[in-house]
């Protein structure tokens, strides 16, 4: 049994399957969170780093802006 964190929404979801557990591995957008911390110290030290702040509002229209 294996427990999975969402590095987006936070949200943990939990297999049972090997099959599944493994499929899980390869997935970047989730951090297993069973193991011992030592063990993916690496990959929540990337976890901490915060994406870059989105612009807010609608983008211009491109044929009312002029040069």
């Amino acid at each position: 049994m294996a427990t999975f964190k969402c590095l987006s929404s936070g949200q943990t979801v939990t297999f049972t399957l090997q099959h599944d557990i493994d499929s899980m591995k390869g997935h970047q957008g989730y951090i297993r969170v069973d193991l011992p911390e030592d063990t993916h110290s690496e990959a929540a030290s990337l976890v901490t780093l915060s994406p870059p702040p989105k612009r807010q509002g609608r983008p211009r229209k491109m044929e009312n802006v002029r040069n």
